[in-house]
């Protein structure tokens, strides 16, 4: 699920979530960059995937969106974290 929609399933503020993923390295954006990418590591632990997505425009040209995704497993672990947080 997207990371938004993550929040709401773990009850927080998107912006809580967006900062505590970014606070224990789960995402970053590039330099110059406005998209959120995951860490390698997150990724091969599986709590976060990449979906690729082409979109077409409507001049004809194609654009390639990328949408970082946090997995069921991702979910667990960040309850977790953010419960310690709490505590």
């Amino acid at each position: 699920m997207c990371i938004t929609d993550a929040a709401k399933h773990l009850q927080v503020q998107p912006r809580t979530m967006f900062n505590t993923l970014l606070e224990h390295r789960w995402i970053y954006r590039r330099t110059g960059g406005k998209l959120w990418v995951g860490y390698q590591d997150k990724i091969q632990q599986g709590c976060l995937e990449h979906k690729v997505t082409t979109v077409s425009r409507s001049d004809g040209s194609e654009k390639v969106v990328e949408q970082v995704l946090v997995t069921a497993k991702g979910i667990t672990k960040l309850s977790q974290l953010l419960c310690g947080a709490a505590s």
